[in-house]
C-alpha cells in the first residue's frame, strides 16, 4: 500500500491516507498518535496484544528471539503498513518484535472491543487484504535470495535506494535481509568498490558506474 509523502501532526493523523482507507470511521476516534525514537520497541516478542499500530512514517525492523537467544531480522517495513493484524485474527501473543530503525510516526487503536472489529466485514477484507500482500512479497523474496545472488541482490538494492548518486548501507540489517553473512555481504561490496562501480564518500557511497549496477539489476 503506498501513499504520498504525508507528515502526521496531532490535528491531521486522522487524514492519513491509510487510516481513511483502512479503518472504518466508526473507530478512528479511539486513535491515539504516537511518536517513537530510533531503537525504540513499538512491540515486543511474546507480549499481550493490547493495540493495533498503523505505522503512519518512518521504518522499522521485525525481530524474532530464537530458542539459541539468537535474534535474526524478518524483514524491514517502511511506512504505511499495519503491526498486530496476524495476533488480531490469531488470539496468540505477540509473534515478533518490532523496533524503528528512524524516527517513526504511529497511529494506534486500543483493543478494547476485539470482537466488534472481527465482526466488521470491511475491516476483515482491509487485513486480509494486507496479510495477502505481505505474503505474496515474502514468496518474491524468498525466490530473489534463492535465485540470485547477493551481488545482483546489492546492486538492485543500491538502485532502489540511491538518491543522485548516493546512498548508505545498514549492514547488519542488509545482510539479515539478504539471508547471507555479514563477512559475504562485505567482500560484495568491496567487490563493486575494486571494479569502480561505486566510491566510498565519507559515511556514504556514491554511484560511479550506474552501468555496471544496472547490468546486475534483478527485474522482477
Amino acid at each position: 500500500m503506498n501513499t504520498l509523502s504525508f507528515s502526521p501532526t496531532p490535528q491531521n493523523f486522522l487524514q492519513h491516507p491509510m487510516l481513511q482507507t483502512f479503518l472504518p470511521e466508526q473507530y478512528r476516534k479511539d486513535l491515539k498518535l504516537v511518536h517513537f525514537q530510533e531503537g525504540q520497541a513499538i512491540c515486543h516478542q511474546d507480549q499481550e496484544l493490547t493495540v493495533l499500530t498503523f505505522v503512519l512514517e518512518g521504518k522499522v525492523k521485525v525481530v524474532r528471539k530464537l530458542f539459541n537467544g539468537k535474534e535474526y531480522i524478518l524483514g524491514i517495513q517502511g511506512a504505511p503498513t499495519l503491526i498486530g493484524d496476524i495476533e488480531l485474527l490469531t488470539g496468540q501473543t505477540v509473534v515478533s518484535s518490532v523496533i524503528a530503525i528512524d524516527e517513526t510516526w504511529c497511529a494506534q487503536l486500543p483493543l478494547l472491543n476485539k470482537e466488534a472489529l472481527l465482526a466488521d466485514p470491511l475491516f476483515l477484507y482491509r487485513v486480509g487484504q494486507g496479510l495477502a500482500t505481505s505474503l505474496y512479497q515474502q514468496n518474491i523474496q524468498a525466490a530473489v535470495n534463492v535465485g540470485y545472488s547477493v551481488k545482483e541482490r546489492l546492486a538492485s538494492h543500491i538502485l532502489s535506494i540511491e538518491h543522485d548518486g548516493y546512498f548508505q548501507l545498514e549492514l547488519h540489517i542488509l545482510a539479515d535481509s539478504f539471508g547471507t553473512s555479514y563477512r559475504h555481504l562485505l567482500r560484495t561490496i568491496k567487490e563493486l568498490l575494486t571494479d569502480g562501480a561505486i566510491e566510498k564518500r565519507g559515511k556514504s557511497y556514491f554511484i560511479c558506474q550506474a552501468s555496471q549496477l544496472e547490468n546486475l539489476r534483478i527485474h522482477q
